[in-house]
């Protein structure tokens, strides 16, 4: 799994200020905002886009590129 940070979190239902997006198999499986410093946190930045894909599964983006979990 992959955890990233930032400033602002685009999702279906909202915008989240100071977020995180969990992401397994290339999936998101969480996205919340930030309370805690959590381990293994990478912090990118910017604007994540959280939205489906052609197949109605939950895909994180960065600058119209998906963000993958094992970069």
């Amino acid at each position: 799994m992959r955890r990233v940070g930032a400033h602002k979190v685009i999702t279906p239902a909202a915008t989240l200020s100071q977020a995180v997006v969990e992401i397994s198999d290339g999936r998101v499986v969480n996205y919340y905002e930030f309370r805690d410093e959590l381990p293994m946190t990478e912090w990118l930045g910017g604007t994540i886009v959280v939205e489906r894909d052609d197949d109605g599964i939950l895909r994180a983006y960065r600058d119209e590129t998906i963000i993958s979990d094992n970069e």
